[in-house]
């Protein structure tokens, strides 16, 4: 074969010839073809790009959004934190469906957030309550470091770590008071009269308990105070000891129980409903509607109950789920005060950087079907919480003396009434009789005798009558008087509301559910 067999020819517009190795002529076209996908690709690909990004940044609902972005980070004074504005305009857009239920949590919100689910948080393990301008432990928990450093019922916490907390709320108290497992926090508190001590607590995790149990007067009584994980087990422990126990009447206690997880409470249902039951409806925004129904067997220590469900202004959601349930499914008594209303369920998603949004997504119905959204649970037996219960908070700054007349008179005579005092008649004027009253409240507790309702006086009053509060549950007490047989149904209502008579009892629809929660003045620490 001759050498031109390996040569290809090409011929040029102005005729002249060019030879070319036939092996570069190929390197040569598959160079180009390579070449050729690479460029098509990478075209393509920002084409896609650039069809997303066109794609987002022109839908008009978010052309003000980016809009403002833009110009803020373009044209702003000073260096913007871009993180900051994202997270903020995810807080309004949420903000902006005006639902008190749904939430965008930050990485802070979300800790707290996922405590309530848990029940487990690191710190002293202390309640703590506002009274006037103190903060003032109600109780420290059974076992835990509060009370294992000493930390009684009524010390006044008046500087944490060296910091006065004068004038500070619970919840800023609580925030500084809180810290790491192992890690040591001083107290500097008052107790009684004496002179201001320092007491070293060494954090550790706290786990609160979410159910407690009594037996009082052959009653026993089961409080639920969150419906968090657990909650269901903790239950049916304390309803088998209470059959152990031989009572035949129980008392479930949803008061200023704000609700949690719904499936501890469809558990808890369980405990009286047989398997297989529907305990309660979920309902889209289409209406079309999902039956929840009983997974296991009933258990059968709750068989021989005769249940009372003692509820009011502060129960809601998850305990309205329960109460519900039983009203419509058994022959339970409800009793208390009409329930807070909250009968929208709420989604959790996760949105990455530790942030979640909690968003309604559903409505629930009772088994019979009925949406107690803003209409609550009303009661079969209503009982009302005595006047002491509804006392305005006292301002040690504020002087109530003869001659002036307001609702906060009407407060302080219900209140010395209630610690045993003779106020005459409840109106609004601070009268001489009243004064004299003042004055022999101050002698017997050995106060300046003024006459006046100020300072000392009037944290005194406050104190005395937190701790009447604390010892006695009327609520419950009228409930137990009223399943021993001490009172019918009727009788137990009308003593109820003659102690109710002289403050106002607001109507619980104007609460919020961050009401209710707040309502029950005890932090956990």
């Amino acid at each position: 074969m001759r050498e031109e067999n390996g040569r290809q020819e090409s011929k040029f517009p102005e005729g002249r010839r060019i030879n070319i190795n036939f092996f570069w002529f190929i390197i040569i076209i598959l160079t180009s073809i390579i070449a050729t996908a690479v460029i098509t690709a990478l075209s393509l690909e920002a084409g896609s790009e650039k069809a997303v990004n066109v794609g987002t940044d022109t839908r008009s609902e978010f052309s003000k959004l980016y809009n403002v972005y833009d110009t803020i980070n373009a044209n702003y004074y000073e260096d913007v934190d871009r993180e900051a504005l994202i997270e903020s305009s995810i807080q309004g857009m949420v903000e902006g469906l005006d639902d008190p239920y749904s939430e965008y949590m930050n990485n802070e919100e979300l800790a707290q957030f996922q405590e309530s689910v848990t029940g487990d948080f690191e710190g002293i393990g202390a309640e703590v309550m506002q009274e006037g301008n103190r903060v003032i432990i109600t109780s420290p928990m059974r076992g835990s470091p509060a009370e294992e450093a000493g930390i009684e019922p009524g010390d006044e916490i008046i500087a944490v770590d060296d910091e006065s907390i004068e004038g500070w709320t619970t919840q800023e108290a609580v925030q500084l008071i809180r810290g790491e497992k192992g890690t040591d926090v001083v107290l500097t508190i008052v107790r009684g009269e004496g002179d201001p001590m320092d007491v070293t607590i060494t954090r550790d995790t706290i786990h609160i308990d979410s159910v407690t149990y009594e037996e009082i007067e052959g009653v026993g009584h089961v409080s639920i105070n969150r419906f968090q994980e657990g909650t269901a087990e903790e239950f049916e422990n304390k309803l088998n000891m209470a059959s152990e126990d031989g009572v035949e009447d129980i008392i479930i206690d949803f008061r200023y129980n704000p609700g949690g997880l719904l499936d501890e409470a469809v558990s808890m249902i369980n405990q009286f409903i047989e398997q297989n039951e529907t305990v309660l409806y979920l309902e889209e925004n289409g209406g079309e509607r999902t039956e929840i129904k009983t997974s296991d067997d009933r258990n059968d220590s709750t068989e021989d109950f005769n249940i009372y469900i003692l509820i009011n202004e502060g129960s809601a959601s998850a305990s309205e789920v329960f109460t519900g349930a039983l009203d419509d499914l058994t022959d339970a008594t409800i009793a208390g005060t009409k329930s807070f209303g909250k009968g929208v369920v709420q989604r959790t998603v996760e949105l990455g950087g530790d942030s979640l949004l909690k968003y309604t997504n559903t409505k629930w119905l009772t088994p019979n079907g009925t949406w107690i959204h803003g209409e609550g649970i009303t009661p079969d037996i209503e009982l009302v919480n005595p006047d002491y219960y509804r006392v305005t908070m006292l301002d040690p700054e504020e002087v109530y003396t003869e001659g002036v007349s307001n609702e906060t008179v009407k407060s302080i005579k219900v209140a010395l009434d209630t610690l045993g005092y003779d106020v005459g008649d409840f109106n609004e004027t601070f009268d001489a009789s009243l004064t004299e009253t003042v004055e022999n409240f101050q002698a017997d507790n050995e106060i300046e005798e003024t006459g006046d309702v100020t300072g000392e006086t009037s944290t005194l009053i406050m104190s005395e009558l937190r701790e009447y509060a604390n010892s006695n549950d009327a609520q419950l007490d009228y409930l137990i008087n009223h399943i021993n047989g001490e009172y019918t149904e009727e009788e137990i209502e009308e003593y109820a509301e003659e102690r109710a008579q002289h403050l106002e009892i607001k109507d619980p629809m104007n609460h919020s559910l961050q009401d209710a929660d707040d309502e029950d003045q005890s932090t956990e620490e």
